[in-house]
Formats: C-alpha cells, structure tokens, sequence
C-alpha cells in the first residue's frame, strides 16, 4: 500500500503493508513528511506501515487556528494516532522539536505507544537557538522571511538545508510564529529533556556531533538517556544518509516487537 490520504485536517503519506506494525513519523519545525520519502523507499516497508504526518500550516496540511503552540500540536497529534492505529501499540518517529511532540505524546499514550525514537530532539534551550528566534519578531511574516533568509545563506552547498528551505516555503507564517515563540519557551530549564528521560517505553536519541548544540551534547553525556550517535550527516539524516537511518530505525523497532 502506497497512498495518500488527509484524516483530521493532515496530509498522510502511507506506505507499507497493511495490518502491519506502525511507525508514525513526524517532521521538524516548518518541514513536512516528504522529507522521510527516501525512508519510505527502504525495506522498512516490507515489514512496517509507515506513515508521515505533514504537520498543521506546514507542507500541504492547512493551518489551524487551535494548533499553533507545542501543547496545541502534541494534543492534535494525539488525536491523530488514535484515529488511525489499528488497536496496535504505535511507534513514534520524531525529528528536532516533533521529537518532543513524539515524547509528549508517549507520556499522554503510555502502553499505546510501542517506542519512541527522537532525531535530534529538543532537550535543552540550546535546541531552540532558530526557532526561538521568532520571539525577536512582532510580525509573523517578518520572522519567515528571517528564517529563510538564514537557512538558505547556511545551506549554500548543503543539499539538506535546500530541501529544508523548500519546505519552509510552504509554511504558514502564523504557525511557524507562535509555534517557534513556543517552542522557546517550553525548552527552557532542559524540560523536554527530562520528559525524554522519563519515558516508561524503549526511546532512542539519535543525534549528531555536527549539529548538536555542546550544552545539549553534555546533557546527553551526563543524563543517561539511551542515545546513538549518527556521522557523516547534519541535522537531517533521513536526507543525508537515509538507507543508514531506517536501518536503525528498523533495528530499534525490531528490539522491541522481539520482547
């Protein structure tokens, strides 16, 4: 099975075997799920259903005038797993700020929820150093062009930052706003690394040295957290090297459903 579909205002993109076990991925701030379609190619299909979630007022998903802080996205995407699992525990796939949507979420579903795996999630207030920066602006729109502006000066010959910035394009400048306003907010005092660390279900950090903020890499080192270093790649690992991710994604997954 190969479609797509929108349940509760989202875009899905749907892949794999029906009746197979879940994996539910969720983009970063200002992307969408197209950026996991080199996953969805992988032979993770053959053995899991995956789907990708375009997040409210980001890729082709409308935005939503209740869906705009992190709370506000957590609850929605809670609604949205219980639509659509099958009565099966889910997995969680969540990249930067959406991995702690992903955390959020397990702690709201606990047995429902199977694993979480968090790709350079938010842990510290490092982590919001872009986003958090929509809290220097008054005007929505202003702080879209200010992001793209610097995403695509930063991503001159890297082809992650392109496709990031293509993605950001689509975005509805509300949305990024308040979400990145928010997100400043709640990644204070290492809050949504301590509910990383709380989880009760098997979870993995997946991280890079490249892109990993040092407050946050010496939180990672003294916190415990079950972590896995990724090289060769930046923030984006599902661009850069995306037959590397999903194998590890398969592996984590694996590890679980053996137990």
């Amino acid at each position: 099975m190969n479609c797509i579909e929108v349940v509760n205002g989202a875009l899905l993109r749907r892949a794999g075997p029906k009746g197979a076990p879940l994996l539910m991925f969720f983009p970063a701030f200002g992307d969408n799920g197209y950026c996991y379609k080199d996953i969805f190619s992988s032979d993770l299909c053959a053995r899991y259903q995956l789907i990708a979630v375009d997040l409210w007022g980001f890729g082709s998903s409308p935005a939503r005038a209740d869906v705009r802080t992190f709370a506000d996205f957590s609850n929605a995407l809670e609604k949205l797993v219980l639509k659509v699992r099958s009565g099966k525990p889910v997995g969680l796939v969540g990249h930067s700020i959406a991995g702690s949507m992903a955390t959020d979420i397990a702690h709201r579903l606990g047995e429902r929820v199977s694993g979480v795996f968090s790709i350079e999630g938010n842990l510290t207030a490092d982590d919001a150093m872009f986003t958090g920066k929509a809290s220097n602006f008054d005007n929505p729109l202003a702080f879209k062009q200010s992001f793209l502006d610097e995403i695509w000066n930063l991503g001159e010959d890297d082809q992650a930052l392109r496709h990031y910035y293509a993605g950001v394009r689509m975005s509805d400048p509300e949305t990024m706003w308040y979400l990145g306003r928010d997100t400043g907010r709640v990644s204070v005092d290492d809050k949504l690394g301590e509910a990383f660390r709380a989880l009760s279900q098997p979870s993995l950090y997946y991280w890079s040295k490249q892109s990993t903020p040092k407050k946050t890499q010496d939180w990672i080192a003294q916190s415990g957290i079950p972590n896995e270093v990724y090289g060769s790649a930046g923030h984006w690992p599902m661009i850069d090297q995306p037959s590397v991710m999903a194998h590890r994604i398969g592996l984590f997954f694996d590890g679980i459903s053996s137990h």
